[in-house]
């Protein structure tokens, strides 16, 4: 793994966040690992489907950054953000409609996780009853 010469220092941290391209088309869930005004090292599943240019979506801190790929590993990259020196690498999401449709996003991802423990809690109660919760009816 080869690794950018950075100017400043990379936080630990383990945020969730998301890649998009494709004019936002395409999306990729991923997991920040160290992050720094000047770029981020990235975990995701899949790093063979990154551009070499993309925007970085950190609902944590309400942040969207345009990124460079600079490295790649099997399960991580290295991005270096190319807004870096536009107030200090980090642009506010805009429009109110975008602050909007990241409460949705959160609302929607706590009523997934939700329904996952209801289908778990109704699956073992099917066991319990002897029914195969796989087979439809």
């Amino acid at each position: 793994m080869q690794h950018e010469l950075r100017s400043t220092e990379r936080i630990r941290s383990f945020l969730r966040a998301q890649i998009t391209y494709n004019n936002r088309m395409t999306t990729i869930d991923c997991i920040i690992k160290n992050y720094s005004v000047g770029g981020a090292r990235i975990a995701l599943s899949d790093t063979l489907a990154v551009p070499s240019e993309f925007d970085v979506f950190v609902p944590a801190k309400q942040r969207s950054h345009h990124a460079r790929l600079v490295w790649r590993d099997k399960d991580s990259i290295g991005v270096s953000f190319i807004d870096a020196a536009q107030q200090s690498a980090e642009k506010p999401i805009a429009s109110h409609a975008g602050a909007e449709a990241a409460a949705r996003l959160r609302d929607l991802e706590a009523q997934n996780v939700e329904l996952k423990r209801r289908v778990q809690e109704l699956s073992k109660r099917l066991e319990d009853l002897g029914q195969d919760p796989t087979i439809a009816a």
